[in-house]
């Protein structure tokens, strides 16, 4: 009985044969010019061609894999199993998560994508595999839950927030094996994960940030901003008051008027909330706002006094949209205002404390009744 391991017995016809060898020869500088792990396979499973990436990505030399099956590769019969499937259905495409074997018994995770590469006569007799590696991004979540725990320590009110993000963590994961290449996933459920930590010593927990993002995002659109650009500036919004983590929880849920001591300490969440954030640049328009958003059009805001158009137009908006969500809200201090209220505040204070072009904006979505729904029913105090 012949070897699983053995390549398969050439039945192909003289000029098949040549077709195929002028196939690898041809894709040979494909493989190479490509910027991740590369092979060639044929329908056995035996490794024809491969890249001088992939061969780093698997320490070992070319000579070493060329000729060898992959199901010689692996030990463990799961995966083999999911190889003996591929080669089964050879000619389909298919892209998922797997495992590249390393020389010392450890594992590189990948993404694989493979599919059939057709002759002019339409038969295939090879299959392309390009591999990319998941290592980098795997410590990045890795780290990300690193400091999810830090932030867990913070308080005991934090803490029972962090196994909520532990939750959250492990439902990130399974994204991630499903959509691995999409790094924008694992970026906005670390928005919303850290929203809601700082959000945690409020009454409204959670629910505060997905208005203010609804808000931010609908008053962008109004303004004439790209539906990307809405977006990002709606979903950098979340964060608006994570530096409300550094404010003590009698401050927070004072329901009487603060003393000039805790409005000081009140307003210093602003520059906090800047400090927390990363400095990639995925989190640019998030510090901008949460240091910005109680700057008041006429400069009489906090924590720099900005004035006008200096104010950044991201902050001008949270503006907006903060102060009809905590109007429209019930807070220890008072009682939910009706919306009319709301927007007819809003509208007379622009030129004070709202830009007037967003004021303006807000009014045309209040009128339109494109903010229905967005008030609350509890929350900590507007500051």
């Amino acid at each position: 009985m012949p070897s699983e391991y053995a390549p398969r017995a050439d039945v192909r016809n003289p000029a098949a044969t040549q077709r195929a060898d002028v196939e690898v020869r041809q894709i040979g500088a494909l493989l190479d010019a490509l910027p991740c792990g590369a092979a060639l396979i044929d329908r056995s499973g035996c490794i024809v061609r491969l890249n001088a990436r992939l061969c780093e990505m698997m320490q070992r030399s070319a000579d070493r894999l060329v000729g060898r099956t992959l199901l010689e590769l692996y030990a463990d019969e799961a995966e083999r199993k999911v190889i003996r499937q591929v080669l089964a259905h050879f000619d389909e495409p298919r892209e998922h998560e797997f495992r590249l074997p390393l020389p010392d018994g450890a594992f590189l995770p990948v993404i694989v994508c493979g599919r059939a590469l057709r002759g002019e006569d339409g038969h295939t007799e090879h299959r392309l595999v390009t591999l990319v590696d998941l290592s980098g991004h795997k410590r990045a979540e890795r780290d990300l839950r690193e400091r999810y725990q830090d932030i867990a320590e913070l308080s005991d009110t934090v803490l029972e927030q962090a196994l909520q993000l532990k939750r959250y963590s492990k439902e990130l994961e399974q994204r991630v094996r499903e959509r691995t290449h999409d790094l924008h996933v694992a970026n906005m459920e670390a928005i919303y994960m850290l929203a809601v930590a700082s959000e945690a010593k409020d009454l409204d927990t959670g629910a505060h940030v997905r208005r203010i993002e609804n808000l931010t995002r609908l008053l962008a659109l109004e303004l004439g901003l790209s539906g990307g650009d809405a977006e990002r500036m709606g979903y950098s919004a979340i964060l608006h008051d994570v530096g409300k983590i550094h404010v003590p929880d009698e401050i927070l849920r004072k329901p009487g008027p603060l003393s000039e001591e805790e409005w000081t300490t009140m307003r210093s969440h602003t520059i906090a909330g800047e400090r927390i954030l990363s400095r990639e640049p995925f989190f640019g328009l998030a510090r901008s706002i949460a240091r910005s958003h109680h700057e008041n059009w006429d400069g009489s805001g906090y924590p720099d006094g900005l004035k006008g158009s200096s104010i950044p137009l991201e902050a001008r908006v949270v503006r907006v949209a903060d102060v009809y969500d905590a109007l429209t809200s019930t807070r220890p201090y008072k009682i939910a205002w009706k919306p009319d209220a709301a927007a007819a505040t809003i509208e007379k204070e622009q030129q004070r404390l709202f830009d007037p072009t967003v004021a303006r904006a807000f009014m045309r979505l209040f009128q339109r009744k494109a903010l229905a729904g967005a008030g609350s029913t509890t929350g900590g105090p507007e500051s």
